[in-house]
C-alpha cells in the first residue's frame, strides 16, 4: 500500500471507531437504564400523591426538631496560644432522636402490614 492509501485507510478506522463509540454509550445508558428498572420492579410502589405527602411528613418532621439542645452535640473545646477558647469539633449525636421522629410520623401516615405472599396462602374451604 502507498502512503496516501493508509492515509485514507486510518481515517476511514477512524471514523469507524467514532460511530461504534458513540453506539457504546447509546448501549451503556440503555443498560443503566434496565438495571435500574430491574432493581425498581421490586419496590414497593406509591402515587405521586403518596410520595408528595412522604416528602411533606419528612420535611415537617426535620423543620419541628429542636436542633438548639446542647445535649444532642459532642463538643471539643480547645485552648489557643493567645488563651483565646475555640471550638475544635462539634458532633450531631441527636440523630437517633431525629430518625425515631420520621420513623414515627410516617408511620402514622401510612398503615404497615406484616408481609405475605399471596402465592403461598391457600384458599379457605
Amino acid at each position: 500500500m502507498m502512503k496516501d492509501e493508509l492515509k485514507i485507510e486510518i481515517e476511514k478506522l477512524k471514523v469507524s471507531l467514532e460511530a461504534h463509540e458513540e453506539q457504546v454509550k447509546d448501549l451503556n445508558h440503555d443498560l443503566k437504564i434496565a438495571t435500574q428498572r430491574l432493581e425498581d420492579c421490586d419496590k414497593p410502589k406509591l402515587t405521586s400523591k403518596q410520595f408528595a405527602e412522604l416528602h411533606r411528613v419528612i420535611e415537617t418532621t426535620v423543620e419541628n426538631f429542636n436542633f438548639n439542645e446542647a445535649d444532642s452535640y459532642n463538643v471539643e473545646l480547645t485552648i489557643d496560644y493567645d488563651n483565646k477558647v475555640e471550638l475544635s469539633h462539634i458532633e450531631f449525636e441527636g440523630h437517633s432522636d431525629l430518625y425515631e421522629q420520621i420513623i414515627h410520623n410516617v408511620e402514622k401516615l401510612f398503615g404497615v402490614t406484616d408481609e405475605s405472599d399471596d402465592d403461598e396462602e391457600t384458599p379457605s374451604e
